[in-house]
């Protein structure tokens, strides 16, 4: 029982994050609404999304980015990130989005992004270098930088997975 409570407020921390950046802007013409589901099959195997309020370990949460332009002239330059919560791990190239777009990872809690497979240079032991891919499990937030205007009216929708450890 103890997990799941920490599962579920650490959900609900990620969740509360990207919520407060939107409610802070309220006169804003850019709104932004975060949800997540959990991710199951169903009896003849097609895949079920269902609101999720907390999870367990194990399983898949699909967090959902959608962004609204409000306002009266297109938005250039949308810039959309999301957190990997503590207690989760991104599944790797799970990112999408209909939207003409760079998407980019982090692996140093949101100071710096870079395309994946995130690669770095490292000594092995016998004092030779490799460069050696980071796993997905490592990255902390997910970014999507839009190549295309989000027009008045106009939505735009991004979503990544990730599994609670």
């Amino acid at each position: 029982m103890i997990k799941k409570i920490t599962y579920t407020l650490a959900f609900l921390a990620a969740v509360g994050s990207v919520a407060g950046v939107s409610a802070s802007k309220v006169k804003s013409p850019l709104s932004s609404e975060m949800k997540a589901f959990v991710v199951s099959k169903t009896a003849s195997g097609k895949e079920k999304l269902s609101s999720a309020t907390s999870a367990e370990p194990g399983q898949t949460i699909q967090y959902q980015l959608t962004y609204k332009n409000n306002g009266e002239g297109a938005l250039k330059g949308l810039t959309v990130t999301g957190p990997v919560p503590a207690n989760t791990h991104y599944l790797a190239k799970s990112s999408q989005t209909q939207v003409k777009s760079e998407v980019l990872v982090s692996i140093d809690g949101g100071k710096t992004y870079e395309r994946e497979p995130v690669k770095r240079m490292q000594v092995m032991a016998d004092g030779s270098k490799k460069m050696v891919v980071i796993p997905a499990e490592k990255y902390t937030h997910i970014r999507w930088k839009t190549k295309s205007a989000l027009q008045p009216g106009g939505k735009q929708l991004f979503s990544y997975r990730v599994k609670v450890n």
